[in-house]
């Protein structure tokens, strides 16, 4: 059976809560280790604790520059080491993305989220996409982008637009990264991640399963 590369993505604020718990490996593999319907009682168990049990938030994504990545990851389409007859697009105008947010405003989403495909924004695009960052937050929604590698700054620039969430995933274990990217390291995400918290943007951080990775590896 072929399992299919699935993003898991985790929402934290900038500093912790009290009672926060602090994750060791060998405690993730237990979870691991539950029977399932187990593991669903208990992670229903902390929903009801933490939220409304009978409302979901929803979110869109939408991609407002597509294809060309100069990136290799293994599992992503948008790269242009890949032939997936996906072609490279220029970054959508602000007009035509505040549309597209009205139309999942519409629908239900409370939160847009937008994603450019780029190893990390030029100076000159930061401009830009703050601009369409505050011209979405003018619609009452909550921000999250994900545009890769940022530089000094530019997590303050997007905060200053409005950015409520930055998307940035650590994609698979340190120790088997050179299997499925070349093109960066994993601690040029996690020094990204730093600059997202140091200029007070929500962190929404994951991994990809689905890799051929051990179950360890996953922990």
């Amino acid at each position: 059976m072929t399992v299919s590369p699935v993003a898991l993505r985790r929402q934290t604020e900038r500093k912790p809560h009290p009672t926060a718990r602090y994750w060791k490996k060998c405690d993730v593999e237990a979870l691991f280790g539950l029977p399932f319907l187990d593991l669903v009682f208990q992670a229903a168990e902390i929903h009801r604790q933490n939220f409304n049990p009978r409302e979901i938030q929803l979110s869109t994504l939408l991609s407002i520059k597509t294809g060309g990545c100069p990136e290799d990851c293994a599992y992503c389409p948008q790269s242009a080491h890949h032939n997936t007859n996906l072609g490279k697009e220029q970054m959508m105008d602000v007009d035509e993305i505040v549309e597209k947010a009205k139309i999942a405003q519409s629908r239900g989403a409370s939160r847009f989220c937008m994603g450019a495909a780029w190893r990390g924004p030029k100076p000159k695009d930061v401009a830009v996409v703050s601009k369409i960052i505050s011209a979405v937050k003018g619609l009452g929604m909550e921000v999250c982008g994900t545009f890769g590698m940022l530089e000094d700054g530019m997590a303050e620039d997007f905060k200053k637009a409005g950015l409520d969430y930055y998307n940035h995933n650590l994609d698979t274990d340190p120790e088997r990264y050179n299997d499925i990217i070349h093109t960066r390291k994993h601690e040029d995400r996690m020094d990204t991640l730093g600059k997202v918290r140091n200029a007070g943007l929500k962190v929404c951080c994951g991994g990809i399963v689905g890799m051929n990775e051990t179950r360890a590896e996953r922990a």
